[in-house]
């Protein structure tokens, strides 16, 4: 019933096109218009192929009807055909009963519709956009006619079915219809006829996991022993005279979509077969490419590196891998379990030096007995290291060489499981390809002299964004700051990490000091340079103090050499006046920072002198000040002497690598400052004996990892902590 209410709908379709030229193709045997080898009284398959055209995507092939007749002659029975996708998949496709035409043929036609209501779903229409799609298999019997062999009739044409007519198709709301250039082959009937293979594919795999399929092929001839051959060695020889072989190809196969050969042969002639696989990416990597672009770490700070699995539609239910590293360049620290696997959950295990020093590890398990439940890894071609599996950190040794690389690898070593992924069933085990990464040490003194990352050393500009720096902190590495927005030229010079993208990077360019971190000595070293001054003799160490105060709108500088520029931080809202120097003012938080410096070099006097004038009221912090050749000078508010104990805010905070703890001393005093880390184990102690007045105690946290700090300061029965953040 669901067959004729097809055939009457066909007939009913409003269609109002006009014949397509050539754009709208359909070919019977062969695509190259080759004649197809066939024997007397055999089943044979005559393929059929179809295009839609490349110049008409709008409209998709939703109904079909192709009619083959076959001469009497040739051709003694029709017996339908073979479905393939997605043809197989509508709902409904039929080789109609076969029916007499005039001249001594018969007709077979195939028919369908992508959808005609109701269960199941709705299919999509077909648009091949130009290129040949196989329609599926008409079958019939040639004749037991002896005469035939050695001879090339060409026994097919269009057919007309009684009800449906001629060849014609249609799309999906039955507007548009074509009437598709037919194409037929010629059948050989060869005196030998070479060996059929059974149809396989098109197939789907996954990368890592083995693709497997029977194969086999018939010789149409009795008597002949089949041998098949494929790819990678394949082979199987069928009994001898059966003229029949079959087996089982397996094979790893790569990313992509593959075309697998066969070959039967029988001795004489060769049948061949073309398997098509899509195989979905899956495979292993850490970050970092050798040669081209490593994770970029720096001698004596720590570095991450990340673990990912890509893959477009694998859902990752566990795995164990095992990686391994230089241990005396890199030293692990720790592993983070990333969010693409639930951070953790459900089971986790690392198992440091599980082959030896620098290897560990790593297995997950996303969701086990007993226990909530949790998703397995979503999938996810992670080109950018976004959607790692597992962050690995380390600590990279101080005194490596520039543009040495250190490979991160996945180590392999025999056992079957280094390596591996599950599905989230279980039943689905892979060991898919891996690409090892590294980590490249980079000098951060090649970049020395240019904070703003244009591949122009020692210019102006690299000494105005040393002095926002001053004012705004590291705030002003960042491209996006709207105070202060530059656009440096990227990867000026090839090197990837010469970049505003690397904040430590540019606070290493400015630190001409190299005391590690950015200050008023380093901007006055740029000035010196662009004004081209010399560098400055050695400091004597007894002029080398200075002294600044506030009194009634004055600030006051004392200082026993010339100063090239000062920074004074204040509690409290000012409005500063230059006097003779240039000046940048930032307010933040209830702070004030003042820093006076000169583009032109101009110099402010030894002795005492006015620094600038203000109005407002505020207390100093935190002073700092180099002479006029960019040294650092000992500087300190006065009046000196404070009249109780107390800590301040350590300086920069956050920090990279260094930082001030500022304290003060009423009376001369032995000081302990205590390091803890998160966890209140003590990380380090710093001890003397300080004499009373504003101290300060540089702490070199570069062998320690990023996160929060606690310096508790005590001297005699006095002591506080402050909080401090690392930042690499």
């Amino acid at each position: 019933m669901k067959k004729l209410l097809l055939l009457a709908l066909a007939a009913c379709l409003p269609f109002t096109a006009a014949l397509a030229q050539d754009t709208y193709d359909i070919w019977y045997g062969s695509l190259d218009g080759s004649p197809m080898s066939v024997g007397i009284n055999k089943v044979i398959l005559v393929p059929a192929w179809i295009k839609t055209s490349a110049d008409n995507l709008a409209d998709s092939v939703a109904f079909m009807h192709n009619p083959l007749a076959s001469n009497d002659l040739i051709i003694v029975a029709r017996t339908g055909g073979v479905e393939v996708p997605p043809f197989s998949t509508w709902d409904n496709w039929s080789y109609l009963a076969p029916d007499a035409d005039p001249g001594g043929y018969t007709n077979q036609s195939s028919f369908g519709f992508n959808e005609t209501g109701g269960d199941p779903p709705d299919i999509p229409p077909v648009n091949t956009n130009g290129l040949p799609m196989l329609l599926g298999y008409y079958r019939m019997t040639t004749a037991n006619d002896p005469t035939l062999i050695g001879t090339t009739p060409c026994p097919f044409q269009e057919g007309i079915e009684t009800i449906n007519g001629t060849h014609l198709w249609g799309n999906q709301t039955g507007t548009v219809g074509w009437v598709p250039v037919q194409h037929y082959s010629c059948l050989y009937f060869s005196p030998n006829q070479a060996p059929v293979f059974d149809p396989v594919g098109p197939l789907t795999g996954l990368e890592g996991v083995p693709v497997c399929f029977p194969i086999s092929a018939t010789d149409p001839d009795s008597g002949n022993t089949v041998t098949i051959t494929g790819p990678d060695g394949f082979i199987v020889e069928g009994d001898s005279f059966a003229a029949f072989a079959s087996g089982a190809f397996c094979a790893l196969l790569p990313a992509g979509t593959q075309t697998l050969h066969f070959e039967a042969t029988d001795g004489t002639d060769i049948g061949t077969l073309d398997v098509e696989v899509v195989v979905a990416a899956n495979a292993l990597d850490i970050e970092g490419d050798a040669g081209v672009s490593c994770v970029l770490g720096y001698p004596g700070a720590d570095v991450d590196v990340k673990v990912t699995l890509h893959t477009y539609d694998f859902l990752c239910g566990g795995f164990e891998l095992l990686v391994s590293w230089d241990p005396t360049a890199l030293t692990y620290v720790g592993a983070d379990w990333l969010p693409r696997i639930n951070s953790g959950s459900e089971y986790h295990n690392i198992i440091p030096n599980a082959a030896g020093p620098g290897t560990a590890r790593f297995v997950w398990i996303a969701d086990v007995n007993n226990g909530s439940h949790t998703s397995p890894a979503y999938a996810a071609y992670d080109a950018d290291f976004d959607s790692s599996f597992i962050n690995l950190r380390f600590h990279v040794a101080s005194g490596l060489p520039f543009g040495m690389e250190i490979p991160v690898v996945f180590l392999y070593t025999g056992d079957f499981t280094d390596n591996t992924i599950s599905d989230s069933t279980g039943y689905v085990f892979a060991t898919p390809p891996s690409s090892n990464g590294c980590v490249s040490i980079f000098d951060y003194t090649y970049l020395r002299g240019d904070p703003n990352m244009n591949c122009l050393y020692y210019e102006i500009a690299d000494a105005v964004l040393v002095a926002q720096r001053l004012i705004q902190g590291t705030v002003a590495w960042d491209g996006d700051n709207t105070d202060f927005v530059y656009d440096p030229s990227p990867d000026c010079d090839g090197n990837d990490f010469h970049s505003s993208a690397f904040d430590a990077v540019q606070e290493a360019a400015a630190d001409l000091n190299d005391n590690g971190f950015a200050d008023v000595g380093d901007l006055v070293w740029f000035i010196n340079i662009i004004n081209g001054i010399a560098f400055p003799p050695k400091l004597d160490p007894v002029t080398g103090t200075v002294g600044i105060s506030l009194n009634n709108g004055v600030a006051t500088i004392n200082s026993g050499v010339e100063i090239g520029a000062a920074l004074v931080r204040l509690e409290g809202d000012i409005t500063p006046v230059a006097n003779g120097m240039d000046m940048l003012v930032g307010k933040s938080d209830g702070m004030t920072s003042v820093l006076i410096y000169s583009l032109a070099s101009a110099r402010i006097p030894a002795g005492t002198n006015t620094l600038f004038t203000y109005t407002g009221e505020g207390t100093i912090v935190e002073v700092s000040a180099a002479d006029a050749y960019g040294r650092l000078l000992d500087a300190s508010a006065r009046p000196a002497l404070p009249t109780q104990f107390a800590v301040q805010q350590n300086y920069p905070n956050p920090f990279n690598a260094k930082t001030l703890i500022s304290f003060d001393l009423p009376v001369s005093s032995d000081v302990t400052i205590s390091i803890y880390n998160i966890a209140g184990q003590l990380v380090e102690s710093i001890s003397g004996n300080y004499e009373a007045g504003h101290q300060q105690v540089t702490w070199d946290a570069s062998g320690v990892a990023s996160g929060v700090y606690f310096a508790k300061v005590a001297a005699g029965d006095k002591a506080q902590t402050v909080k401090m953040t690392m930042l690499k």
